[in-house]
C-alpha cells in the first residue's frame, strides 16, 4: 500500500508539473482552441459548484481542502484557455476575494502566491523553450512579464484579507489575535465575544437609528471590555474599559430589567457616556439604552444605545431586549461548563471519596464525561508486565466498542502516551495520511473518533493508567481541556495510592505470623481476581495445596517450639518452588497453597511434583534426637472455567485427601470443568 501510495503522489506530481509547464500556452499570441476552451469552461462551470456546495455548508470537511481544490482547477481551466492571456483570468481575482471571506477560513494571500507562482513559472518555461535564439536572450525579456504574473495574484489576496479584515472586525480589530491567544493559553472567552456578534449589532444599529451601539463584555477582572460597537467615526473610543464601579456598571448589575437613562448636562453626558469621543458630547440631552447580560449566575455584560436628543421608542427597546436574548442563548449554548473550577473539582474529589477503588474510577468516567460533553471517556490499566493495556471503564458514544477491550500497549496514542509519559493531543485525525487512534493504529468500524486527547495516571515514575477523551468532532478538545483530564489523573493517581496502601494494611493483617504468608482469607480474594481473569482472558489457573504427613505426631513429638522450626523451614522450601508471580499462602496448621496462573495440565505436574521433591527432606533440629523425616501428601487442580476458580480450593483438599490414602509424598492432579464434572490425572 506504501508503494502504491507513493506512486500516486509522483503521478499527482507529474501532471501538477506538466500543467504549470506551460504546454498548453505560448509565449507569443494566444489562439483559442475550442476544444480547450470549452474544457477550461467546464472546469470552471464544476469549480464554481464546488465553491456554492462549500459556502452552503452542503459539504463538511476541512476548509483548507476544498479551497485547494477550487484553487487547482481554476490553474487547469485558465492554463488551458491561456494562462494570463486568457478570457478567465480574471476569475483568479474573484476567487481570492471569495476565499478572504470570514466563512470560509481562507488565506487569499496564500492562495494568492500559489497562483502567481505557478502563472511565472508557466510564462517563464513556455518563453525559455522556444526559438532558436540563446537561453540568456530568451530569458531576461520573460523575467518583467514573469514577476508581473507572480506579483498580480499575490498583492490582490493580500489587499482581499485586509479588506475582508477591516469590514468584519470594524468594532474590535484585535478580537482574531485576542481569540487565537485565549485558545492558546486555554482561557475561556465569552460566548458572545465572536465574530458574529457584529453584523447582529450593525442590523440592530441600522434599525433603530441610534448615535452608537456597544457591547460590553465582563472580563476575569472585574472590568467590562468595550467587545464590539457599531457608530460613526469620531464618536466612540475603541478597546474602551469600563471600571466595575462606574456609574453604568452598577446600573447593569442592580438591574434586571432593560434601563432607559436620560443625561441633561455636560457633567451628566460625560459621566454617563465615557466611552465617547470628547467632541461627542455636545447636544442638549442624551438618551441611554442599556440591556444587561445576565447568566445562569453573573451579570456577563450589557448591551448599549444613545441617541442624541431624541427619546427612544418602545420598538427599540424591544429589539434591543431580543438582542440580548440572542446573545444569551448563544452564550448557554457555546458557553463551557468549566467556569466554575471548585465546583467540578469537589465533584471528582466527592465521586474519589469511596473504598472501592472500582466504584471510584467509575464515578470519576461519569463526572467528566459531565465536564466533556459528546465525548467518550476510557480509563485504561496499564500492565508493562504483559505489555498490554485494558480498558476499565468507558462512557459515552463510542463505549460500547472500547468496555472489556485489551490493546497492545505501543499502539496507537496510548503507546506514545506511555513510552514520552506526556499528555498528547490529536485534532482530524480522520484527515491524516497516518491515521492513529486512541488505542489502535489501524482504523476500525467503530473508529469514528475525529479528535482525541489523553493523559498518564503517574504514581512512582511509572505510567499505571490512561485517561483518554475522544470525540467525533475534529477540534474537539482545547488545552484547558487537558488540564481537566490532568487533574484527574493527579487525583487518580492519589485514590490508587491509598488503595494500594489499604491492600498492603489488609494484606499485612491477614498474613501467618509464623511464616510471613497469606492466610486463607488473602488467598480466597486472590481467587476472586483470578475468576475475573479467567472470564476476560480464558487463561487456566491451578491451585496446590500440600499437606505435611503426620505432622500432628511430630507436633508431639519434637514439641512446638522445634515444630514451629519445621514449619517455617517447610514453608521456605515451598516458597522456592515458584516463580514471583505465584500466590503462596498459608491454609491450615500443616498445608500450604500455591496459585498458579496460566497453568495447564503439564505445568501444574511438572509444579506438583516440585512441591513433592522440595517438602521431602530430613528436618536436623537445635535440640537434641529432634531430628525428622518430612513428606507431604499433594492435591493440585485447575480449571479454565471462571465459575469453578473459586471452588478450586474444595477440591485442592479432596485431591489431598485422596492423596493421603495412596500414600505419603504422593501428589493427584486433577482437570475441574463446569460445576459437577470432574476429570481425574
Amino acid at each position: 500500500m506504501r508503494i502504491l501510495r507513493i506512486a500516486g503522489y509522483a503521478a499527482l506530481l507529474v501532471l501538477f508539473l506538466v500543467l504549470a509547464s506551460g504546454r498548453f500556452r505560448s509565449s507569443g499570441s494566444y489562439t483559442a482552441d475550442p476544444v480547450l476552451l470549452l474544457l477550461g469552461t467546464g472546469l470552471l462551470l464544476l469549480c464554481a459548484a464546488l465553491a456554492q456546495l462549500f459556502q452552503k455548508k452542503i459539504i463538511q470537511t476541512d476548509n483548507r481542502i476544498i479551497l485547494y481544490w477550487v484553487c487547482a482547477g481554476l490553474l487547469l481551466s485558465v492554463q488551458l484557455t491561456g494562462g494570463s492571456d486568457s478570457i478567465f483570468y480574471s476569475v483568479y481575482l474573484l476567487f481570492l476575494m471569495w476565499a478572504s471571506l470570514p466563512s470560509n477560513d481562507g488565506s487569499a494571500t496564500e492562495l494568492g502566491l500559489v497562483i502567481g507562482f505557478i502563472e511565472a513559472f508557466s510564462l517563464l518555461n513556455a518563453s525559455i523553450w522556444t526559438g532558436g535564439e540563446p537561453f540568456i536572450s530568451r530569458l531576461i525579456p520573460s523575467l518583467l512579464p514573469a514577476l508581473k504574473s507572480l506579483l498580480v495574484p499575490f498583492l490582490f489576496g493580500l489587499a482581499s484579507d485586509w479588506l475582508a479584515e477591516r469590514e468584519f472586525y470594524t468594532g474590535d480589530p484585535a478580537y482574531s489575535r485576542a481569540k487565537s491567544k485565549g485558545e492558546k493559553e486555554g482561557k475561556i472567552l465569552p460566548a458572545v465575544f465572536s465574530g458574529t456578534s457584529y453584523p447582529i449589532l450593525q442590523m440592530v444599529h441600522k434599525s433603530s437609528r441610534a448615535d452608537s451601539t456597544c457591547l460590553f463584555v465582563r472580563s476575569n477582572d472585574g472590568f467590562y471590555r468595550l467587545a464590539e460597537h457599531v457608530a460613526s467615526d469620531r464618536i466612540v473610543i475603541s478597546k474602551f474599559m469600563l471600571p466595575a464601579k462606574h456609574r453604568l456598571a452598577r446600573i447593569a448589575e442592580n438591574s434586571r430589567e432593560t434601563a432607559v437613562i436620560r443625561a441633561n448636562s455636560t457633567e451628566e453626558r460625560s459621566e454617563l457616556s465615557p466611552y465617547r469621543f470628547p467632541g461627542a458630547q455636545d447636544g442638549d440631552s442624551l438618551w441611554i439604552i442599556l440591556c444587561p447580560l445576565r447568566g445562569e449566575t453573573a451579570l456577563e455584560g450589557f448591551l448599549l444605545q444613545d441617541f442624541s436628543e431624541n427619546k427612544p421608542s418602545d420598538s427599540i427597546i424591544s429589539d434591543l431586549e431580543n438582542l440580548s436574548e440572542i446573545f444569551l442563548r448563544t452564550c448557554s449554548r457555546e458557553a463551557s461548563p468549566f467556569w466554575d473550577e471548585f465546583t467540578w473539582m469537589a465533584k471528582l474529589i466527592a465521586a474519589c471519596n469511596d473504598n472501592n477503588l472500582d466504584k471510584a474510577v467509575h464515578g470519576m468516567a461519569g463526572i467528566l464525561s459531565e465536564l466533556i460533553p459528546e465525548s467518550t471517556i476510557t480509563i485504561a490499566d496499564v500492565d508493562t508486565r504483559h505489555n498490554r493495556t485494558r480498558v476499565w471503564v468507558s462512557r459515552g458514544p463510542l463505549a460500547r466498542w472500547r468496555r472489556g477491550k485489551t490493546y497492545d500497549c505501543s499502539a496507537g496514542m496510548a503507546g506514545w502516551i506511555l513510552k514520552n509519559r506526556v499528555p498528547c493531543r490529536r485534532s482530524r485525525i480522520r484527515s491524516g495520511g497516518k491515521n492513529v487512534h486512541a488505542f489502535t493504529l489501524e482504523p476500525g468500524m467503530h473508529d469514528r473518533a475525529g479528535s482525541c486527547i489523553g493523559v498518564p495516571v503517574i504514581r512512582e515514575k511509572e505510567v499505571i493508567a490512561l485517561i483518554i477523551a475522544e470525540h467525533e468532532d475534529d477540534n474537539a478538545f482545547m488545552q484547558y481541556h487537558e488540564g481537566i483530564l490532568l487533574t484527574a489523573a493527579g487525583i487518580f493517581s492519589m485514590i490508587e495510592e491509598l488503595a494500594g496502601l489499604r491492600q498492603r494494611f489488609r494484606n499485612i493483617s491477614g498474613r501467618d505470623t509464623l511464616t510471613g504468608l497469606p492466610g486463607i482469607t488473602l488467598l480466597d480474594r486472590h481467587l476472586h481476581h483470578m475468576a475475573k481473569e479467567v472470564q476476560t482472558y480464558g487463561w487456566y489457573v491451578g491451585l496446590i495445596v500440600a499437606d505435611i504427613d503426620g505432622f500432628g505426631e511430630m507436633n508431639r513429638t519434637l514439641g512446638y517450639i522445634e515444630a514451629d522450626r519445621l514449619l517455617v523451614d517447610a514453608a521456605a522450601r515451598f516458597r522456592n518452588c515458584f516463580s514471583e508471580d505465584v500466590f503462596i499462602a498459608r491454609t491450615g496448621p500443616d498445608s500450604f497453597a500455591a496459585c498458579i496462573p496460566r497453568a495447564g495440565k503439564a505445568v501444574m505436574e511438572a509444579m506438583s511434583q516440585r512441591a513433592v521433591d522440595a517438602l521431602s527432606f530430613k528436618h536436623h533440629g537445635k535440640i537434641p534426637d529432634s531430628a525428622a523425616m518430612v513428606s507431604a501428601s499433594i492435591g493440585c487442580v485447575y480449571t479454565h472455567v471462571n465459575r469453578t476458580v473459586l471452588l478450586l480450593t474444595g477440591e485442592a483438599e479432596k485431591a489431598v485427601s485422596d492423596a493421603r490414602k495412596a500414600g505419603s509424598g504422593t501428589c493427584v492432579v486433577r482437570k475441574i470443568g463446569l460445576p459437577g464434572k470432574r476429570k481425574d490425572r
